[in-house]
């Protein structure tokens, strides 16, 4: 089904390059894959873990909570190190308290930080999911030589790199723009 997707987005990229001349048509088509790859490794991801009642996010969370020296971690570094926001972090949060798998508490020196930490229950519900997301990511990159991972990596981090510090957008043509809010209006 991913693969008939995607063939049916490259005869569309086709189409779009008969009618407007100077598409970049690899990088579109990279683009474009690296989004179905990472949406399709989350569906997979969320798949495995839940009968645990859990997602991706969650099992995120809990591994880097669990990966910490003492098992606590402050909301604000879970926010960073999830990339999420805080909002998040306190919804999800509240739904591994309620569960029972994290405990929540105040900081000692400053009552306006909160502190949480793996409760044993979240301790051995890490510890029974974390070999069986283990056969998952061992079964995704079975086919992939050692040196192909090494290369992925390398390049994965070299793309996430130049996103993070991508800022070089074109300017928005004034006429597109314009057209925009003229179809906003007459659909009002």
């Amino acid at each position: 089904m991913v693969n008939q997707c995607l063939a049916v987005f490259e005869q569309r990229l086709d189409n779009v390059a008969e009618q407007l001349a100077g598409q970049p048509r690899q990088e579109v088509m990279l683009s474009r894959m690296q989004m179905m790859v990472t949406k399709k490794l989350q569906e997979l991801m969320n798949h495995n873990l839940q009968p645990y009642g859990i997602n991706d996010t969650i099992w995120t969370a809990l591994v880097m909570i669990y990966s910490s020296t003492e098992r606590y971690i402050f909301p604000s570094d879970l926010s960073y190190v999830l990339s999420s926001s805080r909002t998040h972090i306190t919804r999800f949060a509240d739904e591994m308290v309620a569960k029972g798998w994290l405990s929540r508490r105040e900081h000692v020196e400053d009552r306006r930080k909160m502190i949480l930490t793996l409760t044993e229950a979240g301790v051995a519900l890490v510890e029974a999911v974390m070999p069986k997301q283990w056969a998952v990511y061992e079964a995704i990159w079975q086919d992939f030589s050692t040196a192909e991972k090494s290369q992925m990596e390398t390049l994965q981090r070299k793309l996430l790199d130049k996103l993070s510090s991508f800022n070089a957008f074109p300017p928005a043509d004034s006429t597109a723009v314009a057209m925009c809010a003229l179809c906003t209006e007459i659909k009002r």
